[in-house]
């Protein structure tokens, strides 16, 4: 349903600058490298061989 709901924001929101959007994912990595560094979240460098399921 969360899938459904985002594909239906950007639809929404239409055409947006490739700056803005490179922008936006730069803050949303620097966020997840600080959440990761104050031990928050688990960030995995391989893909699959650390998959966790809670």
């Amino acid at each position: 349903r969360a899938a459904k709901m985002l594909v239906d924001d950007m639809q929404a929101l239409g055409p947006v600058r490739l700056r803005d959007v490179d922008e936006s994912q730069a803050l949303l990595v620097n966020l997840a490298k600080d959440l990761a560094a104050k031990g928050e979240i688990m960030l995995s460098d391989k893909k699959g061989e650390d998959e966790l399921i809670y």
